[in-house]
C-alpha cells in the first residue's frame, strides 16, 4: 500500500469515527460560528476597557495566561459564564502610590448567621459550543479610579466596583456580611440573542472565600484583615484565546518543565520533536541528567512489559517517621515501667499535722498474721521514713537483699519513696471519707504473673484502623499485564489496516485504562487521556511510537504518583533519575506558585446537589492567613472522560511574600464550595446558596525540610452539619475510597529548595522589667493578667514585641510575646529561639497554651513539652487526654510531643494503661472522621507497646480486651430479651457473671478503669441492672482485699462525662493550690472504645429522688427531708457536724461547677449524697449551655441547683445562720480563684475544641467566659454570685422539675415508691442486736421534754439499762416512734396483742395529750420485755433503742439558758480607696450576732454608711434588706464618687445596723465608726488601691 493510499485510508477512517459517540471529536464542525462569537464578545470587553487612564497588568499577573485546553476536548455544551468583577486589592505593602485608607471590617459572625439578600434575575448568554472569554481584567492594584469622558454613551461595564471582600452591600433595607454579592450585568445588544436562557444558577451571584469563618483559634487581630491579604483572583487558564498562549506557555512550563504548547501540534512530528512527558525527573534509570534541560534532548523509547512497570517494596512513609520518635529524657524523676506508682501533688491534701495511718502485711508475706499496725504519722513525713517504721514495727525477719515499700490498700500501687504523705492523693482521699490511711507493706519487685499459654497474635486481638486506598500489586500488575496485551492487539490491527479490529481494539485499551484509573481511586489524570487519545489516533508508525512512549510514561508517572499519595508499601521503579542541587530558601526572592488541576471521584451527593462549584486557596501560619486567593468563574463537573471529575486548570500566584520570608509551618489550605441547586432544596436563610464543601491542608516543606514541587493528588475532607476547616494535622495521604481528589501542582524549580536549621548564634541579655516607666509597667502588667493574646491589638502587640526582653522574668507573658510576632520567617525565629532560653520557667498550666495550633512552631513547641515534664505526677496523669488531643495539631508523625507522650508511658504503669487507653478511644472515634489522626494515635500506640519494658503488658491489654468483650455480649444479650421482666434479666445477667467468674480465677484481669487493681472475680449478688434504656451493668468485681465497683455503658458517648469530670478535678487542683478545700468528690470515668466505657461507682450514696421517696410521693415538697437523712445516717455528735461542713463545701465546690460549665438536665436522680454529707452531680450530658427541653420549653431555669432542701441543711432549719455565710463565702472565693486561673481551663477547652465530641467546640469557651464575668472586678464578681445564689433558691422551677421528674418515675415504677423494708426503721439506717450494743436489762420512761428539730414535738425520754455496765444511758423518742416499732412487731409477731392507744379528739402535739400518753408508753414498754426473748430481744428492738445523734445534742432545745452571754456583733467590711479614680468603696459582707427583737424574732437587717461629719446625710448609702435573720449576707457595694485623698484625714466612716420594722419604725440596732485615717497607714498597690478589709466588732445602739 502506498503511503497516499494509506493517508487516503485513515481520512476515511476519521470520518467514521466522527460519528462514534465513545470517541473523542477531534474538532467541531461549528468552530468558524464559535470563533465568530469569540469576536463578538472580545469587542464587547474591548469596548469596556478602552477607557484612558487605565494602567496595564501588574507583574504578577500581566503574562497570566487564560487558555490551555487539550487538542482534543469535547464540544462544550453549557452557559457562557460572564464576567464579573475584581475586588480592590487593600494590602499597599509592596506598592509605593499611596491608596486611601479604610475601616478595618468587623469580626465576621459565626458561618450559621449569615443570610443571603436577593440575588436579582440577570439574561444569561449560553451556546450550544464552548465559547472562550476574554482575558480578565488586570487587578486594581495599580489601576486609579477613573472617570468616562464626555462623549458617546458606552455600554455599561459588568465590572463592579464594589471590593467584595471588604465592604457590605446595601440592597434595601438588608445589611448582611454574606459571602455572596449581587451587582448588575448588561451586555451589547451586538451579542447573538439566540441564546439558551436557561440555567440553575444565576451567575450574577459573585463569591468570596470562607475559608477563615471555619477555621478554629482564629485570633481576630491576625485575620480581621483577610480580605485585604487575598491579592488577586485564581487565574483560570481554560478561559483563553490565542492572544495569550506564549504567557499561557510560560506558566505550565513553570509547572511542567516538559511542557510543549498544545498549539506547535501542527508542526510535523519527527523524531527529533517528539512530544515529551511530565514527572520523568524521579530516581534512577541508566545516565543521569544534569539539568532540567537536558531532558528534552534525551528521549528514551519505554519498553513494556519491563522490570519498571514492576511494583517494588518500599518502606511505609508513616511508620518511617515513626520510628524516628524517641525518649529525650525530658522527665527528670525515677522511671519504674514494671511498677504502679501512686500520682503526687504539689500541695498538701489535708491541712492536719498529722494522720492515722494503719499499715497491714501484703499477700506476699508468709505469716498469717493479717492484723494492722496502727501509727501517728507527720503529714510531712517521707514515705520511705514511714516504711522504715512500719517495718521495725513486725515482728518478721526481713530479707536483707530485698527492697520493701508501702501501697495502697488492696491496689499493686506503691507510693512513690521521695514523696511526702501529705503530697499523696490517697491521704487526701481517705480523710475525704472519714477513713484511716490504710496501707500495705511488701516487696517493692516487679509482680509475677503465670499464664498458661502465650499470646499468638497481637495484631489479632483488636480491630486495626488502616488506610483502605492501598495499592494492590497483583491487581495493578494483572492489570498491566492486559494493557500490554491489549496494546499489542492494537498495534497488530494497526499495522494490518483493519478498520473494524483497529476500532474494537481501541476500545478494550480505553477500557483497560479506565480499569486502572477505577483501582486507583477513579483518577483520570488529564494528560494521560490526552496521551491516549493521541496514541489511539496516530495515523504513521512514527507517530505512533512517539504516542506511544508518551503514553507508556504517563502510566509509569501516574501510578508512581499515586503511590506515593497513599501510604502504600510499593512502588514503580523510576525511569530516570533528575539530580538538582540543593539551595537553601533564604536566597530565594521568587514567589510561591500553586495550580490547581482538577477535582477526581465526585462524590454522588455533590453531583446531585449542586451545580457550580469555586476555589479558594489559602496561605497559613497555624491559624494565621499569610495570603489568598479564590476563583469567582464558577466550575462544572465534567463527564467527557471516564468518571465525572471537575476541571480547575487555575493558577494561582502569590506576590505578597517571596519564598525567603514563609515561615518554615506554612501551610497551602484548598477549600472547595458548591453553589445549591435549585430543585435540591429551598435556599433560605438557614440554607445559603453556597456552602463549604470539602478542604485539604498540606504543609509548604516536607518532613525532611524540602520544599514541594511538581504535582500531588490530595483528598478533601468533606465537612459535616457543623462545619470546622483544621489548617493543621498530619500530611493528608489519600485514605478512602469515598473522598474526593484534588490534583494540584506546585512549580518546579531548578535546584531542591530547603529550610536551613535555625542556629542561636548570639544570646539576647534580658532587661530589668522595673527600669520601664509605671504608665508601662502598669498597662503591660494588666494585659498580662488578662492573658488573652487573641484579642490583643496591633498596637499592644507592637508594644510587647518591643518590650520582650523587659518580660522574661515575667513566664504568664510568654504567650502574649509569641503572639505578637506575625512574622515566622527565619530571621525573626532566630530571635524567638534567642528570648526562650532566657525566659523564665514555665508552670505547667502556662505551657498547655503553647501546644494549641496558633503556636506551629517546632521548637516552641518543644520548649512547652520541656516546662511540662516539671509538672507533678498528678497534673501529667491527669493531662493525658489533652496530650494526645494535641498530637493532632502536629505537622509531622515525629514531634517533641509524641516524644513526651512516649516517655511518659515509661514513668509508670499507671501512665503506661492510661495513655494505651486514652490512644484506643480516640482511634476507635476517629476512625471514620479523622483517620489520619487515627492512624497516628495507634501507630504511637503501637510504639509504645512494643518498645515498653514489661513482658506481661500484652497479655495484660488482651485480657483487658476480652473483659470488655464480654461485658458487651453480656448487655448485648440483657437488650435483645425485650420481653423479659426483670427479674428473669437479673437471673440471666447472673447466670453469665458466674462464667465471667470463673473465668477471671483463672486468670486475674487489671480493670481498664482502675490498672492496680487485681480482679479475682464477680460478686455476682451484688450486681444489677441500672432501670434505663441502654440497660447500664452494675459490676462488682472482688479483688484480693477490696471490692471495686464500676457501671459499665454500651451505646453511649462517656466522653462528655469523662472531660467534665477532667474539669472538675482541675477546679478541685486550683482551688487546694489556693488553700480552699471543697471536699469535692470525684470519681473516675474511662471511655474505651466507640461509645462505650467504665464508671467508677461511688459507694455509700444515693441520689436525692431516693432520699425523697422514703417520705413517699409527698417527700419531694418536704424541706425537711435531706436533713434528716444525713441525721439518720450520722448518729453522733461529731460524725453530724462533720457531715454538715462536708456538705456546706461540696455544695458550693458543685454550684460552681455546674454553672461555669452550663451543667443542665439537674432533676432530683442526678445529685447525689453520700452518708458523710458530700454532694456531687452524674451525667452531664447536657452542659455548655445544652439546657435539657420540655415541650419547647427550658426545664434549667436557674443558673445551678440551690434548693430549699440544702438550705435546711445548711442552717439547720429555715433561718439563715453563719453557716450559710460560709456557704455564701466558699462559693465567691472559689468563684474568684476560677477567674484568676481562666486560661488554665479555656486552654483545656481550646484544646479539646477539636474533638469531635459533643457540645465541645469554640463557642463553648465563648460560654464559660462569658459565665466566669471576666470584665467584672473580684467585688462585682462577688455580688453578682451573691444575688445568683439567692435566685436560685428563691426560684420555684427547681421544685417543679423535681416534682415532674418524680411524678414520672412514679408512673413508670410505682411500686418503687411504696416499697419499705419491713425489716428497718425508717429513723435508723441499720439494723443493731444484743450482740453488738449489750443486753438490754430494763428500760424505764423518765419524762417527756418539748424539742425542735426543727418544728415543735414532744420526745420520751427514756432510760436504758444494759447488762454489765454501770452507767445506763438516755436516748429520745417520739410518739410516732413507738408506733412504727409497734407496726413492724406486729407484722413480724402477729401473736404480740399489745396496743398503743393513739386516738385523740384533741390535738396531739400539745403537752397535755404528750403527758397522758407517757402512761401508755411505759405499759407497752413494760409489756414488751415480758414477751420471749425471740420478740423483745430481736434486732428491731435494739434497733429502736440504739444510741442516735439527737439523743447526744443539747442544741434542739427552744429553752436556752438567760445565764449564757451572747456573743457580740460583728460586721465584714472591705472598705478601698482608689487614689487615680478619687472613688472610696465600701463592700458590706457579712452580719453576724445580731440580738432577737423584744417580740422574741429575728431582725430583718439592713445597713447604712456615712461619711462624718455629714450634717444632711447626704452620704448615706444603704443595702437590701434580708428578712427574719440573726446572721445577714449582704455582698453590697456602696461608693462615693469624687471622694478626694485630703479628706481621708478628716472623715469617719459610720456603718451601721438597722432593723426594717415596716413604714416609719426603722430603728437603728448597731453601729461601728472607722477613721479613714487608716487606710492611709496602707501601702498602695500597683492598681493604686488601699484595702482594709476585715470583721469589726459593734457597739449596740441605745
Amino acid at each position: 500500500m502506498t503511503s497516499h493510499n494509506f493517508r487516503q485510508t485513515f481520512k476515511d477512517e476519521q470520518k467514521l469515527r466522527a460519528g462514534d459517540c465513545d470517541l473523542i471529536r477531534f474538532e467541531s464542525p461549528d468552530e468558524p460560528a464559535r470563533q465568530r462569537k469569540i469576536r463578538q464578545i472580545k469587542q464587547l470587553y474591548e469596548a469596556n476597557s478602552s477607557n484612558p487612564g487605565s494602567s496595564s497588568h501588574s507583574s504578577s499577573l500581566a503574562t497570566s495566561p487564560t487558555d490551555f485546553r487539550p487538542v482534543y476536548n469535547a464540544p462544550y455544551v453549557g452557559s457562557l459564564p460572564h464576567s464579573q468583577s475584581y475586588p480592590r486589592n487593600h494590602f499597599t505593602a509592596w506598592q509605593t502610590n499611596p491608596v486611601p485608607q479604610f475601616s478595618v471590617p468587623p469580626r465576621p459572625p459565626k458561618p450559621d448567621q449569615y443570610k443571603f439578600p436577593p440575588s436579582p434575575s440577570v439574561g444569561l448568554i449560553h451556546d450550544q459550543y464552548h465559547i472562550s472569554p476574554p482575558p480578565p481584567l488586570p487587578p486594581r492594584q495599580s489601576r486609579t479610579s477613573r472617570q468616562s469622558p464626555p462623549g458617546p454613551s458606552r455600554p455599561k461595564s459588568p465590572v463592579s466596583s464594589t471590593p467584595l471582600r471588604h465592604s457590605v452591600p446595601s440592597l434595601g433595607h438588608i445589611q448582611t456580611l454574606s459571602p455572596i454579592k449581587p451587582f448588575e450585568v448588561s451586555f451589547d445588544s451586538t451579542v447573538d440573542s439566540t441564546v439558551n436562557q436557561s440555567d440553575d444558577h444565576d451567575h450574577s451571584i459573585q463569591y468570596q472565600p470562607l475559608t477563615h469563618l471555619y477555621v478554629p483559634y482564629v485570633m481576630q487581630n491576625l485575620n480581621s484583615s483577610y480580605g485585604a491579604l487575598l491579592n488577586g483572583d485564581l487565574i483560570d487558564l481554560s478561559c483563553a484565546d490565542e492572544t495569550s498562549v506564549l504567557s499561557q506557555d510560560e506558566i505550565r512550563k513553570e509547572f511542567d518543565p516538559l511542557y510543549v504548547s498544545t498549539y506547535s501540534a501542527t508542526e510535523p512530528l519527527t523524531p527529533e520533536k517528539p512530544m515529551p512527558a511530565v514527572q520523568i525527573f524521579h530516581a534512577k534509570p541508566i545516565e543521569e541528567p544534569t539539568s532540567i534541560k537536558e531532558i528534552k534532548l534525551k528521549p528514551e523509547n519505554i519498553e513494556f512489559p519491563s522490570s519498571s512497570f514492576c511494583l517494588i517494596e518500599c518502606p511505609n512513609v508513616i511508620e518511617e517517621q515513626v520510628k524516628k520518635i524517641g525518649k529525650r529524657k525530658l522527665i527528670r524523676r525515677d522511671m519504674t515501667p514494671d511498677f504502679f506508682i501512686a500520682p503526687t501533688v504539689d500541695y498538701m491534701t489535708t491541712t492536719a499535722s498529722t494522720v492515722k495511718v494503719v499499715v497491714y502485711k501484703d499477700f506476699s508475706w508468709k505469716s498469717n498474721d493479717r492484723r494492722g499496725k496502727a501509727m501517728i504519722c507527720a503529714i510531712e513525713q517521707t514515705m520511705d521514713i514511714i516504711t522504715a517504721q512500719a517495718l521495725s514495727s513486725f515482728d518478721s525477719n526481713l530479707a536483707e537483699d530485698k527492697e520493701y515499700g508501702l501501697k495502697i490498700y488492696g491496689l499493686n500501687q506503691f507510693l512513690s519513696k521521695d514523696s511526702l504523705l501529705g503530697s499523696n492523693l490517697y491521704t487526701g482521699h481517705c480523710l475525704l471519707n472519714g477513713e484511716d490511711v490504710k496501707l500495705e507493706v511488701g516487696v517493692f519487685e516487679p509482680q509475677k504473673r503465670v499464664y498458661e499459654h502465650m499470646l499468638e497474635s497481637w495484631n489479632s486481638m483488636k480491630s486495626q484502623v488502616r488506610y483502605s486506598t492501598i495499592v494492590d500489586k497483583e491487581d495493578v500488575e494483572n492489570t498491566f499485564g492486559h494493557l500490554a496485551s491489549e496494546m499489542m492487539q492494537y498495534e497488530k490491527a494497526f499495522n494490518d489496516g483493519s478498520t473494524l479490529k483497529l476500532s474494537s481494539s481501541s476500545q478494550r485499551v480505553k477500557q483497560v485504562i479506565m480499569l486502572l484509573c477505577k483501582c486507583l481511586h477513579g483518577i483520570v489524570p488529564e494528560k494521560l487521556y490526552n496521551e491516549m487519545q493521541k496514541y489511539l489516533a496516530a495515523t504513521t508508525e512514527i507517530q505512533l511510537a512517539l504516542h506511544r512512549n508518551d503514553f507508556l510514561r504517563e502510566i509509569h508517572s501516574f501510578l508512581e504518583l499515586y503511590c506515593k499519595c497513599t501510604v502504600s508499601r510499593y512502588n514503580l521503579p523510576p525511569l530516570q533519575i533528575l539530580s538538582k542541587p540543593k539551595v537553601e530558601v533564604l536566597s530565594k526572592m521568587d514567589y510561591l506558585q500553586i495550580m490547581l488541576n482538577s477535582v477526581h471521584s465526585v462524590p454522588e451527593n455533590w453531583q446531585r446537589d449542586y451545580s457550580e462549584f469555586y476555589m479558594s486557596v489559602d496561605l497559613y501560619y497555624g491559624t494565621q492567613v499569610l495570603d489568598g486567593h479564590s476563583n469567582k468563574m464558577p466550575k462544572t463537573i465534567k463527564t467527557d472522560q471516564f468518571f465525572p471529575r471537575i476541571p480547575l486548570d487555575l493558577y494561582a500566584k502569590f506576590t505578597r511574600l517571596n519564598l525567603c520570608t514563609y515561615p518554615r509551618e506554612t501551610r497551602i489550605v484548598v477549600s472547595i464550595s458548591g453553589t445549591v441547586r435549585n430543585s435540591a432544596q429551598p435556599a433560605n436563610e438557614y440554607n445559603p446558596d453556597i456552602v463549604m464543601l470539602g478542604y485539604c491542608s498540606v504543609p509548604l516543606y516536607d518532613e525532611n525540610l524540602f520544599m514541594r514541587q511538581g504535582p500531588l493528588y490530595l483528598p478533601l475532607t468533606l465537612l459535616k452539619k457543623h462545619p470546622m476547616l483544621k489548617p493543621f494535622g498530619p500530611y493528608p495521604y489519600i485514605k478512602d475510597a469515598r473522598d474526593p481528589i484534588l490534583m494540584i501542582s506546585f512549580k518546579v524549580w531548578d535546584t531542591e529548595i530547603y529550610f536551613p536549621n535555625v542556629v542561636i548564634d548570639m544570646e539576647c541579655i534580658p532587661q530589668d522589667f522595673s527600669t520601664l516607666d509605671v504608665e508601662t509597667q502598669e498597662y503591660l502588667m494588666e494585659m498580662i493578667e488578662n492573658q488573652d493574646p487573641s484579642r490583643l491589638e496591633s498596637d499592644d502587640q507592637d508594644l510587647i514585641w518591643q518590650k520582650r526582653l523587659h518580660l522574661t522574668n515575667q513566664p504568664e507573658a510568654l504567650p502574649l510575646v509569641l503572639s505578637s510576632l506575625q512574622d515566622w520567617s527565619f530571621g525573626f525565629v532566630m530571635r524567638v529561639y534567642q528570648i526562650l532560653e532566657e525566659w523564665a520557667p514555665l508552670r505547667p498550666e502556662i505551657a498547655m497554651e503553647l501546644l494549641l495550633p496558633q503556636y506551629p512552631d517546632e521548637h516552641v513547641r518543644g520548649y512547652a513539652v520541656q516546662s511540662l515534664a516539671r509538672g507533678s505526677t498528678d497534673f501529667l496523669y491527669h493531662t493525658i487526654p489533652q496530650f494526645i488531643e494535641a498530637l493532632r495539631f502536629e505537622l509531622y508523625e515525629k514531634s517533641p510531643l509524641a516524644d513526651f507522650i512516649l516517655e511518659l508511658s515509661f514513668v509508670s504503669l499507671d501512665f503506661t494503661f492510661e495513655i494505651y487507653w486514652q490512644l484506643q478511644q480516640r482511634v476507635d472515634h476517629c476512625a471514620v472522621d479523622d483517620l489520619p489522626y487515627a492512624i497516628r494515635c495507634q501507630n504511637l500506640q503501637q510504639k509504645i507497646i512494643d518498645e515498653h519494658e514489661n513482658p506481661n503488658l500484652k497479655t495484660d491489654i488482651k485480657l483487658q480486651h476480652d473483659l470488655l468483650n464480654e461485658l458487651d455480649s453480656i448487655q448485648d444479650d440483657l437488650r435483645s430479651k425485650t420481653n423479659e421482666s426483670d427479674q428473669e434479666k437479673l437471673h440471666r445477667l447472673r447466670m453469665r457473671l458466674g462464667l465471667l467468674d470463673s473465668q477471671l480465677l483463672q486468670h486475674r484481669v487489671r480493670l481498664p478503669i482502675c490498672p492496680a487493681f487485681d480482679c479475682t472475680g464477680v460478686r455476682i449478688e451484688e450486681c444489677n441492672i441500672f432501670n434505663s434504656n441502654a440497660k447500664p451493668l452494675k459490676i462488682v468485681f472482688r479483688g484480693i482485699n477490696t471490692n471495686y465497683s464500676i457501671i459499665h455503658k454500651r451505646d453511649d458517648d462517656m466522653r462528655q462525662d469523662a472531660f467534665v469530670m477532667k474539669m472538675v478535678n482541675e477546679m478541685d487542683r486550683i482551688w487546694k493550690s489556693n488553700g480552699l478545700d471543697l471536699r469535692m468528690i470525684t470519681f473516675r470515668i474511662m471511655p474505651v472504645g466507640y461509645r462505650r466505657g467504665m464508671g467508677e461507682l461511688v459507694l455509700n450514696c444515693a441520689t436525692l429522688m431516693e432520699i425523697q421517696k422514703e417520705d413517699g410521693l409527698r417527700g419531694v415538697l418536704n424541706d425537711e427531708v435531706l436533713r434528716k437523712w444525713l441525721i439518720k445516717h450520722n448518729s453522733d455528735e461529731f460524725a453530724y457536724k462533720e457531715a454538715q461542713e462536708n456538705f456546706i463545701r461540696s455544695c458550693a465546690g458543685w454550684c460552681i461547677v455546674t454553672y461555669v460549665l452550663g451543667i443542665g438536665d439537674r432533676h432530683n436522680d442526678n445529685i447525689l449524697f453520700t452518708k458523710n454529707g458530700h454532694v456531687f452531680h452524674i451525667d452531664f450530658g447536657k452542659y455548655m449551655g445544652d439546657w435539657q427541653m420540655a415541650a419547647g420549653f427550658r426545664r434549667d431555669r436557674v443558673p445551678f441547683v440551690f434548693t430549699t432542701e440544702m438550705f435546711y441543711v445548711i442552717n439547720n432549719g429555715k433561718s439563715q445562720t453563719q453557716h450559710y455565710q460560709k456557704f455564701i463565702d466558699y462559693c465567691c472565693k472559689a468563684f474568684n480563684y476560677l477567674r484568676r486561673n481562666k486560661n488554665t481551663l479555656t486552654n483545656l477547652l481550646r484544646i479539646m475544641a477539636c474533638s469531635d465530641i459533643a457540645g465541645i467546640n469554640l463557642d463553648s469557651i465563648a460560654f464559660v467566659e462569658k459565665n466566669l464575668m471576666l470584665d467584672l472586678s473580684e467585688t462585682d464578681a462577688t455580688v453578682q454570685f451573691t444575688a445568683m445564689i439567692q435566685n436560685s433558691l428563691n426560684s420555684s422551677f427547681v421544685r417543679l422539675n423535681f416534682v415532674a421528674h418524680t411524678v414520672a418515675q412514679f408512673m413508670s415504677a410505682s411500686a418503687s415508691f411504696s416499697k419499705k423494708d419491713q425489716n428497718k426503721l425508717s429513723f435508723v439506717p441499720e439494723l443493731y442486736n444484743e450482740k453488738s450494743d449489750g443486753r438490754i436489762a430494763k428500760v424505764t420512761v423518765v419524762t417527756f421534754e418539748k424539742h425542735c428539730i426543727p418544728n415543735k414535738i414532744y420526745m420520751y425520754k427514756l432510760e436504758v439499762h444494759r447488762r454489765n455496765v454501770a452507767v445506763s444511758s438516755y436516748i429520745y423518742r417520739s410518739f410516732a416512734e413507738f408506733e412504727e416499732l409497734h407496726t413492724k412487731l406486729r407484722q413480724r409477731f402477729p401473736s404480740l396483742a399489745v396496743s398503743l392507744i393513739t386516738t385523740s379528739n384533741m390535738r396531739s402535739n400539745v403537752r397535755a395529750i404528750a403527758q397522758k400518753r407517757m402512761i401508755h408508753v411505759q405499759q407497752f414498754l413494760i409489756y414488751l420485755f415480758r414477751q420471749v426473748d425471740e420478740i423483745c430481744h430481736c434486732d428491731l428492738v435494739y434497733t429502736f433503742f440504739h444510741s442516735i445523734l439527737r439523743d447526744n445534742k443539747c442544741d434542739t432545745y427552744i429553752d436556752y439558758s438567760p445565764d449564757m452571754p451572747t456573743p457580740h456583733c460583728q460586721v465584714y467590711l472591705k472598705v478601698q480607696y482608689n487614689s487615680v479614680k478619687e472613688a472610696l468603696s465600701v463592700f458590706i459582707g457579712h452580719v453576724k450576732n445580731l440580738a432577737l427583737l423584744q417580740t422574741g424574732q429575728c431582725p430583718d437587717p439592713y445597713v447604712k454608711t456615712y461619711v462624718r461629719p455629714d450634717l444632711q446625710n447626704y452620704s448615706k448609702r444603704k443595702t437590701q434588706v434580708v428578712r427574719a435573720t440573726q446572721h445577714p449576707t449582704f455582698n453590697q457595694e456602696l461608693t462615693y464618687e469624687g471622694f478626694l485623698s485630703n479628706l481621708l484625714t478628716t472623715r469617719v466612716l459610720e456603718v451601721s445596723v438597722w432593723n426594717n420594722g415596716g413604714l416609719m419604725d426603722n430603728h437603728k440596732m448597731y453601729t461601728v465608726c472607722i477613721p479613714l485615717q487608716k487606710i492611709l497607714n496602707i501601702a498602695e498597690d500597683r492598681k493604686s488601691n488601699r484595702v482594709l478589709e476585715g470583721w469589726f466588732q459593734c457597739d449596740k445602739y441605745i
